[in-house]
């Protein structure tokens, strides 16, 4: 009896584990006075979770990293066209296709013209002896090739549907050089012009002066269609659009 009154006369003992110790062990005595039990509190889940945590920090070479990504993003052309995008690009190319063979032809009909001058009129006069028609025939070969190799090019795209190169040197490359031999027909058309207008003058009506005048006449035709292809060849050039 006075071991069970000692028992009842026992203060009650409360356990206090706070949840960020979790090394805090609590003792319990027995009901007989022995050792007592060791209870462990098990750390609760938030206190886990904060300790495990680690915090984002954004450092100087995230931020350029990412500003680098952007300047990208905005420097990249975009492949994305509209409807209505895609039918004027249509028609440039189309349009730049005619100038493209009407460049060629008048520029192979020039030079063929002029290489058939000689040897005609009363004097026997030939092309080769004045530099200016020397020069028109040159600058008219130049074309002659140039819009060979650009026609070719053009059906190539037409025919397949596929995107030329993006690449910015392109445009400059093509858009230089439309210009270049714009302004060399231009040039010759216009030194050989007044080469005839000078036999002419001097000499009077012949077939010899009738013949460089055709040819020169033809050759203004090349410059007037060259300056249409830089146009076009200038509006990929400033919406970097491959036409």
């Amino acid at each position: 009896m006075s071991s069970r009154s000692s028992l009842h006369s026992l203060p009650p003992t409360t356990i206090d584990s706070p949840p960020d110790s979790p090394n805090t062990v609590s003792s319990i005595p027995d009901s007989h006075g022995s050792s007592p039990h060791t209870v462990v509190p098990t750390p609760s889940v938030a206190s886990v979770a904060t300790k495990n945590e680690t915090p984002f920090r954004v450092t100087n070479a995230d931020l350029a990293e990412q500003k680098l990504g952007e300047s990208r993003r905005r420097l990249r052309p975009s492949f994305s066209t509209t409807p209505r995008e895609s039918k004027w690009t249509s028609f440039v190319r189309k349009a730049l296709l005619g100038f493209r063979v009407t460049a060629f032809v008048s520029c192979l009909v020039s030079f063929s013209v002029m290489v058939a001058d000689r040897d005609k009129g009363w004097a026997r006069d030939s092309f080769y002896q004045y530099k200016e028609f020397r020069f028109c025939l040159a600058a008219n070969v130049i074309g002659f090739v140039y819009s060979a190799f650009m026609i070719c090019d053009l059906v190539y795209l037409l025919s397949t549907s596929i995107r030329r190169s993006r690449h910015n040197l392109r445009h400059f490359l093509e858009f230089a050089l439309d210009q270049m031999i714009a302004y060399l027909l231009a040039s010759a058309s216009t030194s050989a012009s007044i080469r005839v207008d000078d036999w002419l003058s001097n000499w009077g009506a012949d077939k010899f002066p009738s013949l460089a005048r055709a040819s020169v006449s033809l050759s203004f035709v090349s410059f007037v269609s060259f300056a249409f292809c830089s146009l076009a060849s200038g509006y990929a050039l400033c919406s970097l659009r491959s036409i």
